[in-house]
């Protein structure tokens, strides 16, 4: 589908370049969307500039995705000015070439809808900013974006990173692969697990025997299990369109990832692997078609109270478990954070990293909401939070980063940032 959405922005491209050679050249068969031409230059030179717009516009959409939907939607303006014009001056409007236009023009506005998706994206409230001490602790590789950061019980950090990550396409997973990264510590470092090309690494949830499960999008989007020693098996595959994203143990011992796709949470048997569909919503939902954000996103148990962030609604919501095994009705506990993944602190306050925003969010237990790190503590792209679990990091906020991959692209570096909300 990518190489037919370019293959379209190509010929799009060159009709309208076309057409301004041929307003600007005087020469009125290349001026395949005006006819008859205007006898004024002045006139000639403003239409051939106007039309040479979305022209370019098209030609950059190629390789610029960002842009696409707007070049479509300027070259159904220009198509259709271009044939009023052709009409009021008595001339007959080249209407097939002008609906096709229209209609091929309208077909990439669909098929390349990420510049919409940019400008729809969901808005955060302005809130106060009380920063906390914070440390880079290491800046990865380019390339190098984390999603994922937990602590083990022995104290090592699992740092989930993908590689090779293109967010202009929509197969963003395509050549990339996933890694889990263990970081000892007294700091070193070992690549544990290295996922097949075409899956990510998603989040990971630590059990107390030190056994690693992770979320996976891509291809078959589902879940892993990793041993200490870096034995892997893919334990549950999700079907197509699915996408578990945050994952965390139930006060049941089952595992809980909540679906930023279809709106819903899965529970997943950590033993067995068997997945079932275990809480249907729409508040989990994100809008449909220009949402960038995805719906539900993070998820982490308090007790018996699921608390999941939706990041295209930004809200965050707690679900209680039931005794029989069911969630009710769900309490609002924020709104205006567009919220990824989060760590819970020992009062209760949420700590909620925003990606795009740049921004680390506590929410305490009262509801009142501040930000406590932003970009100029480094907060680039900050996907997930966790608590260290070591003989003396147990107050330690550990933050990872994608580096702003959405803007900085395949040479964003990813962080691993320690940070002291507790101080």
């Amino acid at each position: 589908m990518t190489y037919l959405t370019i293959l379209l922005e190509a010929l799009v491209g060159a009709v309208f370049l076309v057409t301004t050679l041929g307003l600007a050249l005087r020469l009125p068969r290349a001026a395949m969307l005006l006819r008859p031409l205007p006898p004024s230059r002045f006139m000639r030179m403003l239409l051939a500039a106007l039309t040479a717009l979305p022209g370019i516009g098209m030609i950059i959409a190629a390789t610029v995705p960002i842009i696409a939907f707007f070049a479509a939607l300027l070259s159904v303006i220009v198509t259709g000015a271009l044939a009023a014009a052709s009409k009021r001056r008595g001339g007959k409007p080249t209407w097939a070439l002008s609906i096709m236009l229209v209609l091929v023009s309208t077909g990439i506005a669909i098929l390349q809808p990420l510049g919409l998706k940019v400008m729809s994206l969901p808005k955060a409230d302005a809130l106060a900013y009380q920063p906390v001490p914070a440390r880079v602790i290491k800046t990865y590789g380019e390339g190098v974006g984390f999603e994922g950061v937990s602590a083990g019980p022995d104290g090592t950090l699992y740092l989930a990173a993908s590689i090779g990550l293109d967010f202009n396409a929509s197969d963003y997973f395509h050549a990339a692969h996933g890694e889990i990264i263990a970081r000892r510590p007294d700091g070193k470092e070992r690549v544990l697990f290295t996922t097949p090309v075409g899956a990510t690494a998603g989040v990971i949830a630590v059990a107390d025997d030190g056994t690693l499960y992770m979320t996976s999008n891509g291809r078959q989007p589902g879940l892993w299990r990793i041993t200490p020693n870096g034995a892997a098996t893919r334990i549950t595959t999700l079907p197509t369109g699915a996408w578990p994203n945050g994952l965390d143990f139930g006060p049941d011992g089952k595992l809980y990832t909540p679906d930023s796709s279809l709106a819903q949470v899965w529970r997943i048997d950590p033993a067995t692997g068997r997945a079932e569909v275990v809480l249907r919503d729409q508040r989990l939902a994100a809008r449909p078609f220009i949402a960038l954000a995805p719906g539900a996103n993070g998820l982490h148990f308090a007790g018996r109270d699921m608390i999941v962030t939706v990041s295209d609604s930004t809200e965050v919501l707690k679900y209680v478990l039931g005794k029989d095994g069911h969630f009710g009705a769900p309490a609002l506990l924020a709104h205006g954070i567009p919220g990824d993944d989060f760590a819970i602190g020992k009062d209760g306050s949420l700590f909620v990293t925003t990606h795009p925003y740049n921004t680390l969010v506590r929410i305490a237990p009262d509801g009142h909401r501040t930000i406590v790190a932003d970009a100029r503590l480094r907060i680039i792209g900050a996907t997930d939070a966790s608590f260290g679990r070591g003989l003396d990091d147990h107050d330690t906020l550990y933050v990872v980063t994608d580096g702003g991959a959405f803007t900085a692209g395949p040479k964003a570096r990813g962080q691993l940032i320690a940070l002291e909300p507790y101080r």
